[in-house]
């Protein structure tokens, strides 16, 4: 990625077409995309790097993510609404107040349980047969309350649940979506697991900490 500060399209080209007369054929530099803002959000994995997490805001509007919760498969659509809406604040509008607002919001709707149940179910794979999982996470509980029904799982189900009721462990708070209802949900859980997790990183680069969202 460059940064044109301010340069055109145009220019863009340009500097492509005099870069690759400096190339040895076949190597050619090509232009990917042309980005009106963007904002990268690093995730540290350790001594070997970070990994890609970026927005992008191209020219017709489009936004391009990639490494974001809103883009991945077990994410629940109240995490993908939350992101997604910060992203194109702060990529449209320029805007990191609006956006911590607009999530106060969409927090208040949670504790508020305005939230319907659908928006909140999590979903993931099933990884390994049942019997070799040491480890008991909460898509595992599920699966073996389905399979004590008389269902079928195992590598490759998804397994569908949301995180309600009472219990010590999140495990024991993991029931089928059916057997859930807005008065039954965790508001803590989906406060602090799910929402606040998906923003504060974001706003993090942009200079506030995550007490301030």
């Amino acid at each position: 990625f460059l940064s044109l500060n301010g340069k055109t399209y145009g220019d863009a080209q340009k500097f492509v077409g005099l870069f690759n007369l400096g190339l040895p054929e076949p190597m050619e530099l090509s232009l990917e995309g042309f980005y009106q803002s963007g904002i990268f959000v690093p995730v540290k994995l350790g001594p070997t790097g970070a990994k890609k997490r970026y927005a992008l805001l191209a020219e017709d509007g489009q936004l391009i993510v990639k490494g974001f919760e809103m883009v991945k498969r077990n994410t629940t659509k109240l995490v993908k609404e939350v992101q997604k809406g910060v992203l194109d604040i702060i990529l449209t509008e320029g805007d990191a107040k609006k956006a911590i607002d607009y999530v106060k919001e969409r927090i208040e709707s949670l504790k508020s349980r305005q939230v319907p149940v659908k928006k909140l179910v999590i979903t993931t794979e099933l990884q390994k047969p049942l019997s070799e999982y040491e480890a008991i996470g909460p898509h595992v509980a599920i699966a073996k309350k389905l399979e004590e029904k008389g269902y079928e799982v195992g590598p490759g189900s998804m397994i569908r649940y949301v995180i309600c009721g009472e219990g010590e462990r999140i495990r024991d708070k993991a029931r089928l979506p059916q057997e859930c209802t807005r008065e039954d949900y965790d508001i803590d859980y989906y406060l602090n697991n799910q929402i606040i997790p998906s923003v504060e990183r974001i706003f993090e680069v942009l200079g506030y900490s995550g007490t301030q969202v």
